[in-house]
């Protein structure tokens, strides 16, 4: 695994390391446990739910965790503490007894791709457990030179029986008149930011259906966003040749807005 770190410091089996110079990473050689956590305004918005998908996973693989949730949270404030870090990302990567923190960059979409949507390409892949949150580090570097290719901002994944079911890194949703249209759940991983819609659907009574969309079905569909930690909620204004109008789009601008007083209220709650 390349070292991905950024800022001057990392947290290593909970000791305070330069980026630098840890060793790590090279040593992480096969698929391991991670958590990725956004940061804002210092805080580390909703780790608590973060921390139960990982030991959901752990278990589910029949791994078992040598640190408690309690200190891989003071790992997580000691880092924010020694970087500085008001707004980013944190990732937690678990390989056999070693705990890794350390804060890292990734893409975040623009004032424009949040107001007129973005470009997604459909990429060919099925995972092996959707329900696990691994890192596969040759998955995500074919997925990302498959971004560049084709100037898409987010990958849809697409089965052999051309189910859309995800993105590479998000979860996935289409809109039909009223209803907002998802893969179940035991299809997917189940996001964090995932869990967190849900609750927007049922405050505001979206009608909201479960079922698998293919390929085929995309000239049906009259909108679609994506989700996940790192971007939050995105509309899309096209799916390879499927163009979309998210900006008039009202129920994925109320999804939009819901998203964002859940984080603030959650981030409020914390400085309290």
């Amino acid at each position: 695994m390349i070292n991905e770190g950024v800022g001057k410091f990392l947290i290593y089996n909970g000791r305070v390391e330069e980026v630098e110079d840890a060793t790590i990473f090279t040593r992480i050689t096969k698929p391991s446990l991670y958590e990725v956590i956004t940061v804002k305004d210092g805080i580390a918005v909703f780790f608590e739910e973060h921390m139960k998908r990982l030991e959901t996973t752990a278990k589910m693989l029949n791994i078992e965790l040598s640190r408690s949730t309690s200190e891989i949270e003071e790992d997580f404030y000691k880092l924010i503490s020694e970087n500085n870090i008001e707004n980013s990302f944190i990732k937690l990567v678990i390989y056999e007894d070693d705990y890794l923190v350390y804060e890292f960059w990734d893409r975040f979409p623009s004032d424009d791709e949040l107001e007129n949507g973005i470009k997604v390409s459909i990429f060919d892949y099925e995972r092996e457990n959707p329900n696990a949150k691994i890192l596969r580090s040759d998955f995500k570097a074919e997925v990302n030179k498959y971004l560049i290719d084709t100037d898409s901002f987010e990958a849809i994944l697409r089965n052999s029986e051309g189910e859309l079911l995800e993105g590479s890194r998000t979860n996935l949703y289409f809109i039909k008149g009223d209803i907002v249209i998802t893969a179940p759940d035991d299809k997917v991983l189940k996001g964090i930011t995932r869990t967190r819609i849900e609750k927007i659907f049922e405050k505001k009574n979206i009608k909201v259906d479960k079922k698998i969309i293919k390929d085929l079905d995309l000239g049906d569909i009259d909108g679609a966003f994506i989700t996940g930690t790192t971007v939050g909620v995105v509309p899309i204004k096209s799916i390879e040749s499927i163009d979309f109008n998210p900006k008039d789009n009202k129920l994925i601008k109320d999804i939009i807005s819901g998203y964002k007083d859940l984080q603030s209220e959650y981030i409020k709650g914390r400085l309290n």
